[in-house]
């Protein structure tokens, strides 16, 4: 399936159009990663919850805040706790102090502002300064039966509900029932925004990656707007700062004429469940945030 919002602005001599696309990432077989995305966007899962792999699919709406964004021509220097991030040898293409919030995988049309043109050169790196909170947005079909968490309503369709969590006060334990998700029957969902706020990758651990992304291998970290350095203690982050080595190099010349950037969110999801009790059959307690990644192209 895929979903598409357009951006696009020109400037000076270099058209700039942002777009966003999402393909399902739960494509392996289903013998060996218990779970799998048809073509329609449904999904099966089989075995005990935690015998199933990566099943990161795409949701119906992703909100984000983007800072900045800029290429690189070469890796921008990561922040630790003592020091910022540096991002010297690349040139800005977004800048927004306030913030511009967007859906990434609304199929709408939106602008961004504070664009800028890059320098001609060759690009191998880029960088993208977010906020932490993600407002995630899905109806999810099933082949299995699924449940609201620890009740018996069920149904082959899940979806997000209203509600804010700091990932760090997932314990293992949710409420019950879960005010994140619920299932039922197509025509029950009512699907609202679910904001995931990320202030921790696990236990202790404050960046993650590199990890493989469709267009090259990202790395992220939780950094505060105030120093821009690495935090150390959950709930104190407000930005996330993300390099990304780019597959494909992106050169910008005097003739260059258009710059086109892809936001790939067909990871920007996941179920998080627990078993039910009864074969192939799962309790549904939140729909989590995940990467996405940028393709970047210069005509």
């Amino acid at each position: 399936m895929k979903f598409n919002s357009i951006i696009i602005l020109f400037l000076i001599s270099l058209g700039f159009s942002f777009s966003s696309y999402a393909d399902g990432f739960c494509e392996g077989s289903l013998s060996s990663e218990n779970a799998i995305e048809s073509e329609a966007g449904v999904i099966t899962y089989q075995g005990n919850e935690n015998a199933i792999g990566d099943c990161a699919f795409a949701p119906d709406g992703y909100q984000v805040t983007i800072y900045e964004m800029g290429l690189c021509t070469s890796e921008p220097t990561a922040p630790t706790t003592s020091s910022a991030y540096a991002v010297d040898t690349c040139s800005t293409v977004i800048n927004s102090p306030s913030g511009q919030t967007i859906n990434l995988a609304a199929g709408s049309e939106l602008t961004l502002t504070d664009v800028t043109r890059p320098t001609n050169g060759i690009y191998t790196h880029a960088y993208m300064v977010l906020g932490n909170s993600f407002g995630i947005t899905v109806t999810k079909q099933f082949t299995n039966t699924m449940h609201r968490y620890n009740t018996a309503t069920s149904g082959n369709f899940c979806w997000t509900t209203s509600g804010t969590e700091h990932n760090s006060d997932w314990s293992g334990t949710p409420a019950n029932p879960t005010t994140f998700a619920n299932c039922g029957d197509e025509e029950d969902a009512a699907p609202a925004t679910y904001t995931e706020i990320l202030d921790h990758f696990d236990t202790d651990t404050y960046n993650y990656g590199p990890v493989s992304v469709e267009s090259g291998n990202l790395t992220a970290y939780l950094v505060t707007d105030s120093n821009d350095r690495l935090v150390n203690a959950v709930k104190t982050a407000d930005r996330i700062f993300g390099k990304q080595t780019l597959n494909t190099a992106a050169e910008v010349t005097s003739t260059s004429s258009s710059f086109v950037v892809s936001f790939g969110v067909n990871q920007a999801t996941s179920t998080h469940m627990s078993d039910e009790g009864s074969a192939n059959t799962y309790d549904v307690i939140a729909f989590g945030s995940g990467p996405f990644s940028a393709f970047i192209t210069v005509e």
